[in-house]
Parts: structure tokens; C-alpha cells; sequence
């Protein structure tokens, strides 16, 4: 395995080759069974120093403009490929031919059987080449919907792609060509570390603030846990690597992506802190509001009308509230006290859970209403 140059050059630097094979998963069935995958021809129309783009065959001559196809090429060379390394480190060139594999394709718009619609998608068994097609492709590739506009959300899609590239690339063996796959909750939250703005972003922070309580952090396997896609996980999970990577030095992403660890204890290595005790203080850096308060995420919020974290209010005048909460998700519980009353809270929950419970008090004048609060935030 090599690593390729970083210079960048013009659209036609080397020649283009035959049309090529790849398989694509597009159903709702196994993994594990070659009937569930899709095979793709697909046309080789331009080639740049770094990146070679192909075209599924099934597509009408010009359906995919070649004015778009060249400013992929560029705005990859240019901008996504030369700074997502800088952030991960180099890519790896599977196939020795020298470029990056983009697979532009209708197939993305009609996943699981019509009902999904992705932009793009690196798939960790393409990087592997004891992984035989239709498994994998034996290739350093993307793929890439057809349909997709040139736009600023493309570049925030190109660099989440290009990181999920540039992550499996430094965890896989140069000397046997095995993967140490990362799991999937920190393998995506920093591929959304990598994106310039928020269009990838905003509706999954959304999803997650509305109701914390039913996300889950840590999702070792997304696809199995039938969690693919699911906004709010991927809210949380980048709202938390984010908040740590902001209390260490910015070498921890580094860190996270060549590391041979994975999940939790890959973050604890590169942090040197206990994942209970990060946990802890990110969800209460959300329930107070600090990490919310930055003026771009405050903003990408904004757009879509959240005002952040919702807790949920309980009044204590002799009330009972029942939270449900699922593992390594949270829930902040807005406690109204009267002024001059006292009251005994007792919290309760499954034995068998590992609970984190935290008690914070917030003075008047940091609350919309004018009677002393209590916030408590519960964690398994």
C-alpha cells in the first residue's frame, strides 16, 4: 500500500481506462449473501492526478453533465482530499493505479429496496483485499449519487466520504492488508468532524437535542443495532467527540484515526480520560448550555428554528416523573422548586444499570422563570 502525491493538477493529467466493475450491497438482506448485491458497469470519463471518475453505464449519455464531472475532480483535488489528510493522514491507493475510485450512481437514490436515498458512501470491505467482489471491490474508492448538484453540501459530503477513506486507510495493515475496524458511532463522528459547514449536519443535531433520551452514544455496529442513518445518534455522537476534541490538543484526532484501538477505549487512550468521566461532563456542558453557545453551531441551530437542548420540566410539589432512558444517552430533567420550600428527591432506576446521576443548581436570574431550579441529568 502507498500513499499518493498531494499536488494538485488539472482534469486530464493521466489517460482514462477500460470501463470497470464494481458491487454495490442495495438491499434489505444479508451481508453475507451475494445475491443482495447489485453489479455496476460503469465508464471511466475523466481522470485528474489523485481522483479517476466512473460512470454507471445504466445512466443516459450526458445525464451526469461532464462541466460537473470535471469540477468534482477539482473541487476533490484542490480542497477535500489535501485537507482531509492533513486532519487524518494520507490515503491509501488499494489497486496501485495511482487514484482515488469515484463510482457516480443511480443505485444510491434506491437503497433497501427503494426506500433509502443516500449522497455517497465508503464501505471499509472495498479497502480490504482479502475481501473478494462482490463483498468488496478490492479498490480505495466512492460512491457517489448520481443526482447530486455542485454545491456547498457537496463539499460537506465529499469531506465526510473522503474522511471515512482517509480513517480506514490508516487503520489498515500495510504489512497484511487486514482492517482494525473502528465502531461505527466514533468512525462517523469524525468523518463529521471534517465537514466546512453545516448542511450534513443541522437536522441530526436537531433530532438529537429535541430529546436526548432516546439516542444512544455508543452504537458499536449502526446497520446491525438498526440504527442506519438515525440522526439523532449521529447528533450525539458528534456533539460528543467534538466537546472532546475541543478540551484536548487538535493531534487527539490524529490520534483517534491511526490508533489501533477502537470505540471507548480508543478515546480514552487518546484523550487520557475515562469515557464515564467525559461522559459526564459533555452532557453536562449541554445542560448548562456551554457547548451550544459557539456562534456557528448557534447559528446552523437557529436556521432551523431549535433553540437547543429540550429538557424536560417537573414540578416537585409531591409529583412523580418516570424517564426512560436508553444506554449511553442521557436525559436533563429541569426540577422547579418552590422558593421557600423543601423538598426530599429521590431517583430510583434499574440495578443492572450503570447510572450516572448529577444534581446542578442555577440561580434565578440564569432562568426564564423566577423560582429556584434544580436541573438533574441522568446517564447510564
Amino acid at each position: 500500500t502507498r500513499s499518493r502525491s498531494s499536488a494538485p493538477r488539472t482534469v486530464a493529467d493521466q489517460p482514462l481506462v477500460a470501463p470497470r466493475e464494481f458491487f454495490l450491497h442495495v438491499t434489505d438482506g444479508n451481508l453475507d449473501d451475494p445475491k443482495q448485491y447489485a453489479r455496476i458497469t460503469a465508464g471511466n470519463v475523466a481522470c485528474g492526478a489523485r481522483v479517476r471518475i466512473f460512470v454507471d453505464q445504466q445512466l443516459a449519455k450526458g445525464e451526469v453533465p461532464q462541466s460537473r464531472i470535471d469540477e468534482l475532480v477539482r473541487m476533490l483535488e484542490d480542497d477535500v482530499v489535501p485537507r482531509v489528510e492533513s486532519q487524518f493522514g494520507p490515503l491509501s491507493d488499494v489497486d496501485g493505479d495511482g487514484c482515488l475510485a469515484v463510482v457516480l450512481t443511480p443505485w444510491l437514490s434506491r437503497l433497501q429496496g427503494g426506500r433509502t436515498s443516500i449522497g455517497g458512501m465508503v464501505r471499509s470491505s472495498d479497502y480490504q483485499w482479502g475481501v473478494s467482489p462482490p463483498f468488496g471491490n478490492r479498490s480505495d474508492m466512492l460512491f457517489l449519487n448520481s443526482s447530486l448538484s455542485s454545491d456547498a453540501p457537496l463539499r460537506d459530503l465529499l469531506s465526510h466520504e473522503i474522511a471515512h477513506a482517509a480513517c480506514i486507510s490508516q487503520r489498515l495493515s500495510r504489512r497484511t492488508g487486514m482492517l482494525r475496524d473502528e465502531e461505527d458511532w466514533l468512525s462517523e463522528s469524525l468523518a463529521h468532524l471534517s465537514e466546512p459547514g453545516w448542511s450534513n449536519l443541522d437536522h441530526r443535531l436537531v433530532a438529537f437535542l429535541d430529546d436526548p433520551s432516546r439516542f444512544p452514544l455508543v452504537v458499536p455496529d449502526y446497520y446491525r443495532a438498526g440504527l442506519w442513518r438515525n440522526p439523532g445518534c449521529r447528533g450525539a455522537t458528534f456533539l460528543f467527540t467534538r466537546w472532546c476534541v475541543g478540551q484536548c490538543e487538535p493531534q487527539v484526532v490524529l490520534r483517534l484515526a491511526q490508533s489501533t484501538e477502537h470505540g471507548t477505549r480508543n478515546l480514552e487512550r487518546a484523550t487520557g480520560r475515562r469515557f464515564e468521566d467525559l461522559f459526564r461532563e459533555w452532557s453536562l456542558s449541554l445542560a448548562n448550555g456551554d457547548q451550544l453557545d459557539s456562534p456557528d453551531l448557534r447559528n446552523a441551530l437557529r436556521r432551523l428554528g431549535s433553540t437547543g437542548l429540550r429538557p424536560t420540566v417537573c414540578r416537585a410539589e409531591g409529583s412523580k416523573h418516570t424517564q426512560q432512558i436508553r444506554g449511553t444517552a442521557f436525559a436533563v430533567v429541569d426540577l422547579l422548586v418552590a422558593e421557600s420550600s423543601h423538598r426530599t428527591l429521590c431517583i430510583t432506576g434499574d440495578s443492572a444499570a450503570k447510572w450516572q446521576f448529577s444534581i446542578c443548581r442555577w440561580s434565578d436570574d440564569s432562568r426564564e422563570h423566577k423560582t429556584d431550579s434544580t436541573l438533574a441529568a441522568a446517564n447510564p
